[in-house]
């Protein structure tokens, strides 16, 4: 395999820079961190080493603490609608249902989001031909967490900004802030982060712009199907239950697995390794070694992390598909390493 070191994004050069405050919230932060056997962190704002603003309040974003974009409106209908969708699950259950659920699970979750939006789209991860990338892609927009312009270059800036003030979805802001809050802020991560100005390598792709302009044809056109495929139980089952699923175990990466579990590695951020996300999530649990080398197509890096995106990765890579698939060398863990 290639080992390379980590790539660049298509950022200018202000933006590559870490300035001195931001480094200095990121050593506040590590010093605030309990040991890995600790208990979890509280994010109360009893902590002053740790309490920077106000936590984010559910009321405060519904009512008048923020202010709304059209995109904000959208989101949170959305999710309520998926969330209702689901209270219907029990009363419309049959098995050709909850199969549709499982594979669009798989096709969404695993081959949309961690293989495609996250490990080959966000961090460069491996390559493979054209016209799979662009199938993996798609299969992420039918996840309905938006299109891949707007995914990726939110989640390069979380990498950017890791756990400081500028961080689109860190729990500095309160747990519910990083695992849901963040993605009805649309304001707040433009603000803070600027536009979509790290995405340049997307932008120049006509079909990635294609699915910007064109998102919300798709889910719509999904719902659609299953609808003239199996009637109302293939909607809730396939598009409610579904993408609730999705997405809570994919807020989890952001929220729990920057609270809860084991550092590994001096990321100098709160990010963890929780195996229990780790096994929903189809191995991006192991989120401290993600932190160490976000180039890396695996992240689960020991052989008993188990990392189902990895097992895809190094599948295509077998049969000829995945080239230029990236890991850490030995020097580069050995310089990661707390114990070293």
């Amino acid at each position: 395999m290639n080992k390379v070191q980590q790539p660049l994004y298509n950022m200018n050069s202000q933006e590559l820079k870490i300035q001195p405050i931001i480094k200095a919230q990121k050593m506040a932060l590590l010093l605030a961190l309990p040991s890995p056997n600790a208990k979890p962190l509280s994010f109360s704002g009893k902590n002053p080493n740790i309490d920077v603003g106000r936590k984010w309040n559910i009321w405060d974003a519904i009512t008048l603490g923020k202010k709304w974009n059209i995109w904000d409106a959208i989101t949170l209908g959305w999710l309520v609608a998926m969330h209702l969708l689901c209270l219907f699950a029990p009363f419309t259950f049959n098995w050709a249902a909850f199969w549709v659920a499982f594979g669009l699970h798989i096709i969404t979750g695993l081959f949309g989001i961690t293989l495609s939006f996250h490990r080959h789209l966000s961090h460069k991860s491996f390559k493979i031909p054209k016209w799979l990338e662009y199938i993996f892609a798609y299969c992420g927009v039918l996840a309905v967490q938006r299109d891949p312009i707007f995914w990726v270059s939110t989640h390069r800036y979380h990498h950017q900004f890791c756990d400081t003030e500028k961080d689109p979805h860190s729990p500095i802001r309160g747990f519910w802030f990083s695992h849901i809050g963040w993605s009805i802020e649309n304001n707040s991560i433009v603000e803070k982060c600027g536009k979509l100005n790290n995405v340049g390598d997307l932008e120049k792709q006509p079909f990635y712009k294609f699915l910007e302009s064109t998102y919300f044809i798709h889910p719509i056109a999904l719902g659609a199907l299953l609808y003239a495929l199996g009637g109302f139980p293939y909607i809730v089952w396939g598009m409610g239950v579904r993408s609730v699923y999705v997405y809570h175990i994919t807020f989890l990466v952001n929220s729990a697995s920057h609270t809860w579990g084991k550092q590994a590695w001096n990321t100098d951020d709160l990010s963890r390794n929780n195996w229990l996300v780790a096994m929903i999530t189809f191995g991006e649990g192991w989120h401290n070694n993600h932190h160490a080398f976000e180039y890396s197509a695996r992240q689960g890096l020991e052989w008993w992390q188990i990392d189902i995106t990895w097992y895809v990765i190094r599948l295509l890579e077998a049969i000829g598909l995945a080239t230029d698939v990236k890991l850490p060398t030995s020097a580069q863990k050995q310089k990661m390493a707390i114990n070293k």
